[in-house]
């Protein structure tokens, strides 16, 4: 396996997080491309980006496990001054309890009280250019699937079933 080269994020990106609600993302999942609003913040050294998830069994939180998983990419939309910043990004870590959890938890819940995040990703930014406009991004509600092991997610290759 190829490892990505990461990008450290230049300043003035950094400089426009946190962006709570209004970040666009977009992963892969088993239909499709999911496009999803979700809190982004840098994380404390910079070098990373932290998303947020109010809920995890969604086709969101579905797929950000496929790009773990599967090294697929993330594509991030942040919304700049004029343009967009479109980053890409390869997911990093999940976590789900521990200081980057709380931290944006406790950020969260500055925000509003009674805000509550199941799940924080943090992903490695690859590469970044400007866009004009990201893709809508659509509500993620719960799945009601049973939950499937994730070796039966693999993507075909090949013609191997």
């Amino acid at each position: 396996m190829k490892l990505p080269i990461f990008t450290p994020m230049p300043s003035e990106t950094a400089a426009l997080l946190p962006v709570w609600d209004r970040a666009v993302v977009q992963v892969q999942d088993l239909e499709g491309p999911v496009t999803f609003l979700c809190p982004v913040v840098a994380s404390q050294n910079g070098s990373s980006l932290l998303l947020g998830l109010t809920q995890e069994r969604t086709a969101a939180g579905r797929a950000l496990v496929r790009t773990l998983w599967f090294d697929q990419p993330v594509t991030v939309w942040l919304p700049g001054e004029a343009d967009w910043i479109q980053m890409t990004a390869r997911a990093w870590k999940c976590h789900i309890t521990g200081p980057v959890f709380r931290e944006l938890l406790e950020q969260a819940r500055r925000r509003d009280p009674a805000a509550d995040l199941a799940v924080i990703w943090e992903l490695m930014p690859t590469a970044q250019s400007s866009c004009s406009q990201p893709p809508q991004p659509v509500n993620c509600p719960l799945l009601r699937e049973e939950e499937v092991h994730l070796e039966l997610l693999r993507p075909e290759r090949n013609g191997e079933q």
